[in-house]
């Protein structure tokens, strides 16, 4: 046999053998992402991973069909290797495919609620690659603003051009009271301005280097200050709702049950605490985040040496009758704030009177909607609109 046909024999086997390793790998990469959707985090670097492989399964749906394509071309010749590969696929696509079969029952579950007309939002793949649509009229400034002690904030203000009075929502970003910006989650203040909302994403002090209640006293600040400047930010101050993610959702909570004459007609709290010394006592399992040390650092102690700070910076201590319509948004998987404090402040408030949407997102861990264009994003953002038209657009009393 000729040295070269021999060297082009021996080429065409180590490719073969190539493309057989490389199926397998994929394969293995794609069910090691799908059972993130099962598997909780056990670390904060592990989060990006379980958030994204829930929010995006669909997209690890359609990577494994089409996979299976692929390897089963790779794998001819490899029998008992494509066997076992294309079924890794297939019990990754089944693992992948559990939360898209939960979206529909939980999105027809949340209009029931909001008892409004329209059809229960639907899971978009194009929306998943593309992100929340937003108009180009949209206009974006930041403001910068001092707080009591001097320390520089800044106040992003979404709006449609042109410049008119609209139905307002102030957002508060979360961050364990330690870190974050107000240009978290950008894409959904655009995409709520888009929807003839005037949006400003607020600003707070951190822990540790600021203690509770200068969070609240930021925020009680930059309420007055969109109230006393709405004529010249486009702000409607009898039609305002405030929405706040994770720690910004209970400052959100905090500033909209304490105080009547903030002029709040709606709140919306995603994924909550709800009460803080509860949430010292009953740790999720596991702890990545590291809960108690996070408490701590924003209370300036326990609830032992700080039980005032614990129970003034707690929802749940200022639950009565006649507060705001509120819409709570979590996941059942969070391991951070457990789910069963948010069906805890759902239930007080009922018991309240208080009129209250609830939506569980059965797959969805801690920070569902930061992941651009997922499940949770998706269904969140229909929830929060058609929750902001009903109550922002209606005429009171009506």
């Amino acid at each position: 046999r000729p040295a070269w046909r021999t060297r082009a024999v021996t080429t065409r086997v180590l490719i073969i053998r190539a493309g057989a390793g490389v199926a397998l790998v994929v394969a293995v990469v794609l069910v090691l992402l799908s059972l993130m959707v099962m598997v909780p985090p056990y670390t904060m670097a592990l989060f990006p991973l379980a958030v994204g492989a829930s929010e995006y399964s669909p997209l690890l749906v359609l990577l494994d069909l089409l996979w299976c394509l692929a390897a089963n071309r790779l794998l001819r010749g490899h029998r008992r290797l494509r066997f076992a590969t294309l079924a890794l696929l297939i019990v990754s696509a089944c693992i992948a495919v559990r939360p898209l079969t939960q979206f529909t029952r939980v999105a027809a579950a949340a209009s029931a609620q909001l008892g409004t007309e329209a059809s229960a939002p639907r899971f978009s793949l194009l929306t998943a690659v593309r992100g929340l649509p937003a108009s180009p009229d949209v206009v974006e400034r930041t403001i910068p603003y001092a707080a009591p002690n001097g320390e520089r904030l800044t106040l992003r203000l979404y709006s449609q051009s042109p410049a008119a009075i609209r139905p307002s929502v102030v957002v508060i970003y979360g961050g364990a009271w330690r870190s974050g910006a107000p240009t978290q989650c950008a894409d959904v203040s655009r995409a709520l301005a888009s929807r003839g909302f005037t949006v400003a994403a607020i600003d707070y002090r951190h822990a540790p280097a600021s203690h509770y209640p200068a969070q609240s006293d930021d925020v009680n600040r930059a309420l007055v200050m969109l109230r006393d400047s709405s004529a010249s930010w486009g702000i409607d101050p009898t039609r305002m709702a405030i929405l706040g993610r994770s720690s910004g959702g209970q400052l959100a909570e905090v500033a909209a049950y304490s105080s009547g004459d903030m002029g709040i007609r709606a709140v919306i709290g995603i994924y909550a605490p709800y009460d803080l010394a509860e949430g010292y006592a009953d740790l999720p399992s596991p702890d990545p985040i590291g809960v108690r040390g996070v408490l701590r650092n924003f209370l300036n102690g326990t609830p032992d040496s700080q039980p005032r700070q614990y129970r003034a910076a707690s929802p749940a201590s200022y639950v009565r009758p006649g507060l705001p319509p509120t819409l709570l948004l979590f996941g059942s998987r969070d391991h951070i704030v457990k789910a069963s404090f948010n069906r805890e402040a759902a239930a007080a408030l009922r018991a309240a009177r208080v009129p209250v949407v609830a939506v569980e997102l059965p797959w969805a861990e801690h920070g569902f909607d930061m992941a651009p264009g997922g499940l949770g994003a998706q269904l969140a953002f229909s929830v929060i609109v058609e929750f902001l038209e009903r109550e922002l657009k209606r005429v009171p009393g009506a």
